[in-house]
Formats: C-alpha cells, structure tokens, sequence
C-alpha cells in the first residue's frame, strides 16, 4: 500500500506522519564513511519514508549528514524502509506498545539478573579462595603445630608416669595417676575458686604455660566420652514416629526413609539408627573400594538407565524433586551423585541418610563421587559441620570425614564417559592408573605440591576456560582452569570421549552448560541455588547404549512437594501428575524470578560488608595515600582503592551508588565509610563482656598510672617540643612502651589521629592539648571508674566541678591557640574548623597549666581546692553546699595513682566530657580489630580446639583455649600477628566459664558478626534513629543464614538496603 506526504500512519506502534517519500539515507550511527564506502551504500539505497512522530522518539530533525530532506523538531524524525509504515490503529498501536513495553522489560530485568548473578558469583568464587587460602596458610599450619604439642606432651607424661611407677608401687602409681589430671600446675594459669578468673603468671614460656599439663582430650576420659558403644546402647525416642531401622535393610525401609524425610524434614533419623547407617557403609566401602576410580556400566536389562545428578549442597527438596520425577534408586534406576551433597543447605544429612540406605539396600543403586566440599575445611566454613554437630554431636561428624576419605574421586562409565566433580589436571599425560592409585583416604591436601597432592586438589577443584592451555581459576589459591587442548588430550590419552564435572553453577544459570566443543559439560543439580541465583537444575539420563537425555527442573519447595504427593498418589493419574509437575515447576520459576533476585543483593551486601570489615585497614592505608591532606578522595579515587584492595571484577560504579558513600559535595570521606563496617561480638546472656574493657583500656590507664608531670607528659608525646605530635613521634612511643598493642592496632590508632579537623595533613601532625583530649577519648567508654559510680555525691560533684572549668572553654582555648601560634607551631588556617570536643580538651590543658601555681605539672590537692573554689559551681543543680572537705575527698579521688598529687591525664580522665555520639572512637576500633581477627580466623580456631575436644562437645579447658589461640597468633605473626599475647592472656583470665569450669567456645565463636551500621547516629527523643546522611538507615547483622531454605523476602525493606540489579537499569 503506498502512502503520500501528510497521511497520518503507525511506525513501530507510534502514530506518525509522513514528511518525505523517496530514496532514503543509510541507517544513522554508521560513522565516518569514506568516498568509496559512500558511492557503495548510494548504491545500496533504498526507497522509504520520513515521517514525523508526535513526540521527540525519533532519531533526527529530518537531516542527515547535513543533507536536508524535510523539516520537524530535533528528536522527531526517522527514516524508515517501506515495509516498516502501517496503516494507522489505535488500538493496534496500543497492543504494540504495550508487548514492546514488556519485551524491554523482560529484557533489563534478563539482563539485571545475569549482571547480579556474575557479581554474587564472583563473590562466592572469592570467598572460597579465602577459605581455601585460609586453610592453606594458618588453619593447617595451626593445626599441625597443636597436634604436634599434644603429642610432645602426651609423650611427656607417659615417660613420667613410667618413671614414676619404676619408683612407687602399683596401687600408689594408680591412686597418683587418677588424681593428677586436677593437679593445678604452678603458673599455668588455674583459676581462683571465688572470682573463677585465672591466676598465674601472663608470661608464657611457650603455648602450655608453667610446665607439662594436661589437655581437655587427656581429661576428657576422666569423664564419660561418646563413642559408637554409647550411641548403640541410646534408645529411641518415645515420640519418634519414622521408619524403623532393621537388618538386613530392605526397601521398604529405604522408601519410607524418602517419606519420613518428605514429611517430617525437621525430624532427624534417631542418632542410633544414623551410626548404624555410617558405620555399615563404613565397612561396606573398605570392603569394596580398593582405588580411586570407579568403573561403571548401566545395567542392560530393557529400560534400564543412569540418572547423572550435581551438586545438591543440601537442597533437601532437589533430591526429592529429583525422585519423584526419575524415580528412587533401584538396580534399573541407578544414581550417581557427583559430590558436593554437603555445605550451604540444611539438609545434607537427610541426603546422605537416604543414599546411604538405598546403597546398602542395593549397592550398584547408587554411586557417591567425592566433592571439594565433603572436606573438613570446607565443612567448618560452609555449614555442614554445625548442622552434623547440632543433629548428631561432633563423634558423628568425623565419622562423616572418615566416610568422606572413603568416597571415590572420579567414575568411568562404560570405559567412555568420565565424571569428577571438578576437573582435570594441570600435569599432563594423566592416565585413569595415575588417578586409581592416588591416597584418597585422607583430606584434601591445602597445598598441590607433590604429584600425588596435586592430582588430587585438582580432580575436586579445577575448573574449565574457554581459552587453551591452562591458566589459574578465578577462585585463586592455587586453582587452576584448563582449555580444550588439555580436555582432548586427556580424553584422547585415556581412550574416553566427554569428560561430566559439576563444581559450579553454569553461567548460562541452566542446569548444565557444554564447553570445549560439547567435550566437557558442566552439569549442577542444585535448582535456586542457595535461594538467590534462581537457576535451573539438571540431570543427565543415560541408557544402556549411552543414549542421553538432560532433563531440566525448577525443584518446588518442600511444602509444595509435600502436597503434590498427597495430590497424586493414585497410579491412574499419570497425565495429571505430568500436567502438574510442569504447572508447579513454572509457579516455583516464576516464584524465584521475583525473589531470587532481591535474596541475591542481600547476600552481596553481606558479602561486601565482611570483605571491607576483613580488609579495613589495607583500605585506609590506600584512601590516606590518595586524599591524605583533606580525609576525602573522588568517587574515582574510591573505586579505585576498592577495586586494588577488594577485587579488580567487581561492579564498583554500582556498588558506589547502592552503598551512598559519596557525599553531597560529590565526594567521598573515607574514615566515615569505614567507620560503617565492624565485626560486633554478640554474646549470649551478655557473657564476657568484662572482656572488652580490658583488651582495650591499658594504655590510657598505664600512661596514666605513671604519674607523669605535665612537662613529662608532653615530651612523652611531643619529643621535638614543637606543641604537636606528629606520625613518626606516636608510633615510636607505641612501640617503645609495652602497651599491649600490635602492629595492626597501633596503625588503627594512627588511622583515627587523621579522623580530627585538627590533624595537619600537610605537617602529618596535629596540636599536643587536642591529642592528649582525643587520647582521652579513646578510652572513654572502657575507663574503669566504679569507685566513683559507687558515690552518688561524689559524681554529682565531678559533673559540676567539670561543667564550671569549661564554662569559658573557648576562651581558654583560645589563649592556648594564641600561644602556639606565637611559637610558630600553629597556622591562621589550622583553627577554621574545630569540634567542641578539641575545645573541650584544649581548655583542661589550659586550665591544668592555670592551676598548677607551683609550676612543677602537678596539681597539689591544695592548687586543685583553690582553683575549684575560684568556680562559679551551681549548688542548687549540687543539691548541697561545697565544702573544703568535699573538695579533698574529690581530689583524693580524681588521684587515681594515690600519690597525693593529679597528674595531667587524671584531671583529663576526670573532667573531660566525652560526647555522647562518639560512637567511632578509637576504643571502638581497637575492639573491632580484636573482633575481627577472631571473626576472620574462627574456622581455624575451632578446628584447633577441636583437638582437645576429640568428643566435640563444644567445651574446653581455658588454658587449651589460651593454647589455640597463641598457636595462631604465632602462625599469623610470620606476616603480622593481629593480637598480643597480654591481649590473649586478658581474654583467658576473663571469659565466663560453665559450672564445669569449661570455655563454651562453640558459643563464644559463634557469636562474632559484620555488621554494616548505615551512619547510623544515636536515637532521637521518640527512640528513632538519624543520620546525617540521607533517610533513616538500619544496622544490618549479617549473621550466616542458611538461603536455601528461605521461601520469602521482605520487599518493604528500606530505601537504603541493596538492590543491585535495580541499579543496573
């Protein structure tokens, strides 16, 4: 149909009218052509029409290239190819309009979730090679050094006790032997029998104190120890309504378990009947697996098959879904899971119950490769030890590892398909006997370093590239990636054709992806990964003749699969049941596509928020060196410093405007940022917390405790006496005087120095009086001051007496300012911008020098009446009148040191008004890296003590306690040890025991969090909380939840929560 100039068309659904008709340009955006390149698209020209839309949705004014064809509004034109001008509908246009509206939608939001899901990724990758860096470097080496002490001692006393017994009788040697594991060994550190703090001598002479003593293990056989007699002989509960385990194991059994677990997921198997499980599959691999490799055929029976299954990472509802879909194990119906069954999910037990009944049952029904995951390491940081232990206690968790150390590394199926769950090799020339003799009856070694280590690490942790050759995985710590080249070669080698490995959720977020030329397929069973990444999950069915099918699923969640069965337990229903298994798969899809995405931001949140609580003062250092004079940098300079410190990959741009870190002058000030993120210590029944002030209160508290004189105090500090304490002069004193602070501490409290608008970021220094002021701020929340407390009168007096020294705090400080600035150590610009707290401490400086008439830095009990009385004290706000006597016992008190004379630092102590929304003080520092060390190494810690707690029952003597965390320190300090031993020893004599006496450190360890605090400010009247930044902001606790389980998402969550993919559109 032609049309002329003037008619009224649609044009991609949009009401248009027709300006021009004839020859028409090239598509604009084509760029710079040359002659030849013009004369070729002239040639190439097509007949069309311009046309003018009524809004400006077009591409030009009617000119191109400067030629003019007709005239309309800029952003109004475009020329368009005959076939794309419809007669003009409106209500076609509409339906146009609309389907292309939800076309871009679906496509932003494809591609916001696959932008969310590369950055969760990258994260999770990262994560894992903390873990595994971690393992590697401080929680292998601690451990070797713990067992290597337990048996140095273990040693020790036996060659005692045969020397004992060489020299007394056999009922003496037996009464001496039973009573010596409560002999208190002189300074090992026994408690006092009243207070329960420990006693004895801090100075360690190596990790076991004060001589030979023994360990919890050693002492825990004084008490009864939980071993596979006393699970045995426990009975089952009374309520306990599941299958009943009998032997032989039948299949009924093995089907009822499949229902039990359906129907009652958060009802665990009776420990009795779970250690009958383990210990017969126990036995059954020792008796059957003599290698490495497993050589699989598919039974050859008519309709006989092989069910391929990934991951699972105890995603209970994937298994069952898997199921009820395939079919349970059976001789016909054989599985083979290929690793990685624990971590992350909370049902990884009930997965392994199940398999391990079916394979009892039927032993070729089932087949269990070995994952990176069925580890120890990665079981203490991803969750499958604290759900064995929780469920079963800690013998059957290593039962679990024994079993583990069992399990084969990879599968052959009929001599043509390899499975391994990671992938292949960074040697070459590998054949399946190299692989079939390996050691596996072990962990996973930290370290590839001999053949035999690094063929092992990489069959479980390798993964593939596009590129040829190899080259290191993304997950870093010694992974490696390998190409096609090295896939070919080692099928060829091997005489296989395709190499199945599973280890990763493919990029494709389906539930397998084929790379190298179809040769190596990544397949991972684990649908909606961890609740956020809303991926597919998939098997691979093979038949007799290795014939495939991938099936593909969307897993419902437990509750939907609970009715499904009681929908469709009737055979005749079969077209039913296929209708809604596809109905209910598409709910579960559509379901994830709207929550998957919010969970998946929740966890980059908390991803990133215990990254920059672990990397914090690396952080600084980079933001210092960029914005050192001005305690700001550019939004520029800020991804920068993250992208070296955190991670080059990550999306920065966007994390910098979820996170609001630049200010509203455009920049960002970092000391405000990273004064956001710290690992906060949560204990339960608010136990140990006397533990807090004493890790943090010494060094205010022993400079103090010197007695100095004001003089003494300020060369102390000031060593060149030129009125400010610069970088250099603080760490030379730090490091002189035994403060019990390391290295990491003493940058955090030079880190906080530059926070003050009275730091001299030219002069890297800042004013002596305003220090001192600071310094006293530091410890403000941590000062031990109960005596006072204990005084009513006398803290009314202490708040007045204060409040009337600084009643004309400005103009003593200026006078000290004036002063300084007389001396030449002071700048007109310095004092354009102080806080009322500098003030405040100049004041008392100025004050403390006033009063001090003897001139000697001390303040006499009689200069300090005299100056009190010349105050114009408010009695009525007193309540009574102040006398002369009242004004002794007040300085007897402000003399902390009692040497009948107040030094600077306690009347600073004394009088010095802390403001109440200090909530960033140095003290608050100090504590967060104390916190964050032992946040940051809590894995390694707990597998250390497990060696004195064989049984794992989460208790240990405190000594042993003192003795894991010195071994760490002490690994940790070949780089930089983050606490001190007095530090170490502060925690020891302070922490809560159990009526038994015991550290309950599974609590303790459990109770570290990265919180992310949003600046958020102190409450107002009405208890809500401010900022000055920007709407409300809650305090986030980024506790480890488990996201598999999790059906729902809170989408009223504040304006300031992260939504990454919000940002991407």
């Amino acid at each position: 149909m032609g049309f002329s100039v003037g008619d009224t068309v649609a044009v991609y659904g949009r009401k248009a009218t027709i300006r021009y008709v004839g020859t028409i340009p090239p598509p604009s955006g084509s760029g710079p052509r040359s002659s030849s390149s013009k004369r070729k698209a002239t040639s190439a020209s097509k007949s069309g029409y311009g046309i003018e839309f009524l809004k400006p949705v077009g591409e030009n004014d009617g000119s191109v290239e400067g030629q003019r064809y007709f005239r309309c509004q800029p952003k109004h034109g475009m020329f368009v190819p005959l076939g794309r001008v419809q007669p003009y509908d409106g209500k076609e246009c509409a339906a146009i309009q609309i389907q292309a509206s939800w076309r871009s939608y679906r496509a932003r939001q494809a591609f916001q979730d696959a932008a969310a899901f590369h950055f969760w990724n990258e994260l999770d990758a990262f994560e894992e090679k903390d873990a595994l860096v971690n393992n590697r470097d401080v929680g292998t080496p601690t451990l070797n050094t713990i067992k290597k002490q337990i048996h140095e001692q273990n040693m020790a006393d036996e060659i005692e006790e045969m020397m004992m017994g060489a020299t007394t009788g056999p009922g003496e040697r037996s009464r001496s032997s039973s009573s010596s594991s409560y002999l208190t060994v002189p300074g090992a550190g026994g408690r006092d029998s009243k207070t329960g703090a420990a006693s004895g001598s801090s100075a360690a002479g190596g990790v076991f104190r004060g001589g030979r003593r023994r360990s919890s293990a050693r002492r825990s056989l004084c008490r009864t120890s939980v071993d596979a007699s006393s699970i045995s002989a426990e009975n089952v509960p009374d309520d306990y309504t599941g299958p009943k385990l009998k032997w032989p194991i039948t299949r009924e059994f093995a089907l009822d378990l499949v229902d039990h677990y359906r129907d009652n997921p958060d009802y665990p198997l009776p420990r009795r009947y779970a250690l009958e499980l383990i210990m017969a599959i126990e036995d059954h691999y020792k008796q059957t697996m003599k290698g490495a490799v497993v050589e699989v055929e598919i039974p050859k029976k008519g309709g006989s098959r092989l069910v391929l299954v990934g991951d699972t990472h105890g995603q209970l509802n994937d298994v069952l879904w898997i199921f009820y879909k395939f079919g349970p194990p059976s001789p016909t119906n054989v599985y083979l899971f290929n690793g990685d069954i624990a971590d992350r999910g909370r049902y990884a037990v009930e997965i392994f119950m199940m398999l391990f009944a079916f394979k009892l049952q039927c032993p070729s029904s089932v087949i269990i490769n070995r994952g990176n995951h069925e580890s120890a390491d990665m079981n203490e940081v991803y969750g499958f030890a604290q759900e064995v232990r929780q469920k079963y206690g800690g013998f059957m968790y290593q039962k679990f590892q024994e079993i583990f150390h069992l399990l084969p590394l990879c599968v052959v199926m009929e001599k043509r398909v390899f499975v391994v769950h990671g992938g292949l090799c960074r040697k070459d020339n590998v054949t399946l006997q190299h692989i079939d003799k390996l050691n596996r009856q072990r962990p996973c070694p930290a370290c590839p370093h001999s053949f035999e280590d690094t063929l092992m690490f990489d069959l479980l942790w390798s993964d593939p590239q596009h590129e040829n050759g190899r080259g290191w995985s993304t997950r870093g710590a010694d992974c490696i990636a390998f190409g096609p080249d090295v896939t070919d070669a080692f099928l060829t080698k091997n005489n296989l054709e395709v190499c199945i490995r599973s280890h990763q959720v493919p990029t494709n977020l389906r539930g397998f992806e084929p790379v190298h030329d179809g040769r190596c397929v990544t397949l991972f069973s684990a649908s909606n990964y961890c609740g956020t990444t809303g991926n597919y999950g998939g098997v691979i069915i093979f038949e007799a003749n290795l014939s495939f099918e991938i099936q593909e699923y969307m897993a419902p969640s437990l509750a939907e699969i609970q009715l499904l069965y009681k929908e469709t337990c009737a055979a005749t229903q079969k077209v039913f049941v296929q209708t809604r298994i596809k109905d209910l798969e598409m709910q579960t899809k559509r379901h994830h596509r709207r929550t998957a995405a919010a969970r998946m931001n929740e966890q980059i949140l908390e991803k990133i928020c215990k990254m920059i609580c672990e990397k914090k003062t690396d952080l600084w250092w980079c933001f210092f060196n960029m914005g050192a004079e001005t305690g700001r940098v550019s939004p520029a300079q800020w991804r920068e410093a993250c992208a070296n410190v955190l991670g080059q990959d990550f999306p920065w741009v966007y994390l910098m405007k979820r996170l609001h870190v630049v200010d509203s002058d455009g920049y960002v000030y970092y000391n405000d940022f990273l004064n956001r993120y710290r690992v906060e210590f949560r204990p339960p029944k608010c136990k140990h917390l006397n533990w807090r002030r004493e890790c943090v209160a010494r060094v205010f508290e022993s400079i103090m405790s010197a007695d100095l004189s004001l003089k003494e105090t300020l060369m102390l500090f000031d060593r060149n006496c030129d009125g400010t304490v610069s970088f250099r002069e603080f760490n030379e004193l730090i490091t002189e005087l035994d403060v019990g602070l390391s290295e990491p501490q003493v940058r955090i409290l030079m880190r906080l120095i530059t926070a003050s608008p009275a730091f001299n970021a030219a002069a890297g220094s800042i004013d002596v009086a305003e220090f001192l002021g600071r310094f006293r701020v530091v410890y403000s929340h941590v000062i031990n001051d109960d005596s006072k407390k204990n005084v009513p009168w006398l803290q009314r007096a202490l708040h007045c007496i204060g409040k009337a020294i600084l009643a004309d705090k400005a103009d003593a400080a200026n006078r000290h300012y004036e002063q300084q600035r007389q001396d030449g150590n002071l700048g007109p610009e310095i004092n354009a911008r102080r806080r009322s707290s500098a003030v405040r401490a100049v004041a008392l400086f100025q004050k403390f020098k006033d009063y001090n008439e003897g001139g000697d830095g001390y303040l006499s009990y009689a200069d300090f009446v005299t100056g009190i009385k010349r105050l114009p004290i408010d009695e009525e706000e007193l309540g009574f009148a102040l006398t002369d006597e009242h004004l002794y016992k007040v300085a007897e008190a402000v003399d902390t040191t009692g040497s009948k004379r107040i030094n600077y630092l306690e009347f600073l102590q004394a009088f010095h008004v802390v403001d109440s929304n200090s909530n960033n003080s140095a003290a608050e520092e100090l504590w967060g890296q104390i916190c964050t060390a032992i946040y940051q190494h809590k894995s390694s810690i707990r597998r250390a003590l497990h060696q004195f707690d064989p049984d794992m029952t989460g208790q240990v003597d405190s000594e042993d306690f003192r003795s894991a965390l010195v071994t760490l320190n002490t690994v940790l300090s070949r780089t930089e040890a983050p606490l001190t031993e007095e530090q170490i020893d502060q925690l020891v004599n302070t922490l809560d025991l159990d009526e038994e006496g015991m550290v309950e450190y599974e609590e303790f360890l459990d109770s570290f969090a990265p919180v992310d605090t949003y600046f958020l400010q102190p409450a107002k009247e009405d208890g809500s909380p401010t900022t000055h930044n920007g709407p409300t902001k809650k305090s986030v606790n980024l506790k480890t939840t488990n996201h598999a389980e999790a059906d729902g998402v809170d989408s009223s969550s504040s304006g300031r929560r992260f939504t990454f993919s919000s940002q991407l559109s």
